[in-house]
């Protein structure tokens, strides 16, 4: 092996077949399975479009879908943490803005006391007042303390900026939100939101599928929850008229930089072409941003850009903590990158490294079971199908630089962007 030169890079890279088997329950709730790999560990998905979008105030969402492991109308949070524990379980719950999630792993052999504890910690709730106060506590503390970082505040700052105060995706909460927030308001979204009619289910892992969708049908094939009416209207988006913004924290050592816009949802037709130039741009270690204000500069540790995409809006950031004696010099040299950018065509060289390390990537994403649940999961948060990588990897290999060029002087125009810093003045 010749440590020198690198080694060559496959010409054709696809991910093989990513299409689950889809299965319809009798209640309608579509069952997402995929069977592969060596052992027999099987995890679990359930997803609910409940995230903070469908909220009426602050906080509920996320709490309600954290509440579900603190106690049943049959168990107690102890009860439910031991049996997870003895049966080798590992549960976790989550929102994000859109939708809530319960992802269970477990192993094969214990799907019969495992899938039906899952069945009453998603079904019958009780959110307990004790365990709620105690839960309520301990994140109004952890607030406190992340309130006190400046990544924290520019991040809050920057999707006010961008959605408005008003707008689910730039709504921000505060102590008195915490102290104001009963068990009332997580039961009623609870019974709106959670229920067969708006969830949708994935396996995957090594299992038996005839008898693992047997028993998922038992449980969850039903019709269960209130049915409670779901609200999807239109939010009015208010960007702040301001394009420079600064939020003082005294006594930092570090101010952290966002710099970016409003852009698009994944179906959008500039969306793949968008994801080569982000990477180009901040997404991953040889990007320009990174190679330039880390590696050659040395102004930062770290510096990267996302193209985030959410169910009804997307928006492209670069984000970086600098030293405070940085902090001009690095704003500069980040607005510089998006003037060449915008000014000239990237060279063959870098594209073609780019596509290489893009399409590695999606492999990687697909490299497993679990890895494959995980860009499914991805898929229905979106409202996609596996058409969506494929035209991601047709862009990758055919995009050239002048569709680049012509992309950077529509979205990485520094006049169109929004900066926010967080620091010491």
């Amino acid at each position: 092996m010749i440590r020198s030169k690198a080694p060559k890079t496959a010409k054709e890279i696809t991910p093989g077949n990513i299409e689950p088997d889809v299965l319809i329950l009798k209640n309608s709730v579509p069952l997402y399975m995929i069977v592969a790999g060596s052992q027999p560990i099987v995890r679990m998905d359930i997803i609910f479009r409940a995230g903070t979008w469908w909220q009426h105030r602050p906080l509920v969402a996320t709490s309600a879908i954290a509440m579900l492991t603190e106690g049943t109308a049959g168990s107690s949070s102890k009860e439910i943490a031991e049996k997870l524990d003895y049966n080798g379980a590992y549960l976790i719950t989550s929102a994000d803005r859109d939708n809530a999630f319960v992802t269970v792993y477990f192993l094969e052999k214990y799907m019969d006391i495992i899938l039906p504890l899952l069945a009453e910690i998603v079904k019958e709730p009780a959110f307990p007042r004790e365990e709620f106060l105690a839960y309520r506590e301990r994140r109004k503390q952890n607030f406190l303390i992340e309130k006190t970082r400046v990544s924290n505040l520019a991040r809050e700052m920057f999707a006010l900026a961008i959605y408005g105060p008003e707008h689910p995706y730039g709504q921000t909460f505060s102590c008195s939100d915490f102290d104001s927030l009963k068990p009332e308001d997580l039961s009623e979204f609870y019974s709106r939101y959670f229920h067969s009619k708006n969830c949708r289910i994935i396996v995957s892992g090594n299992y038996n599928q005839t008898m693992l969708a047997s028993r998922i049908g038992e449980l969850f094939g039903g019709d269960w929850g209130s049915f409670g009416k779901i609200s999807d209207t239109k939010k009015e988006k208010k960007p702040s008229p301001k394009r420079q913004i600064f939020v003082p924290r005294s006594g930092a050592v570090q101010s952290a930089i966002r710099i970016g816009r409003e852009t698009f949802t994944r179906s959008h037709p500039d969306y793949p072409g968008m994801l080569v130039l982000n990477n180009l741009l901040g997404g991953h270690f040889g990007s320009r941003l990174m190679q330039n204000i880390r590696e050659k500069k040395g102004y930062t540790y770290g510096i990267g850009s996302a193209l985030v995409t959410l169910r009804n809006s997307g928006y492209l950031v670069i984000v970086s903590e600098v030293g405070t004696s940085y902090r001009k010099k690095s704003l500069k040299a980040i607005y510089r990158e998006l003037d060449k950018l915008c000014s000239k065509p990237v060279s063959k060289r870098e594209l073609e490294l780019t596509r290489t390390q893009m399409l590695g990537e999606l492999l990687r994403d697909f490299d497993g079971p679990f890895a494959r649940a995980e860009s499914i999961r991805n898929l229905l948060e979106h409202d996609l199908d596996t058409g969506f990588y494929k035209k991601i990897i047709s862009t990758i290999r055919s995009i050239g630089p002048s569709e680049l060029l012509d992309l950077s002087a529509r979205y990485l125009s520094p006049g169109s962007m929004y900066e926010v810093v967080a620091g010491s003045e």
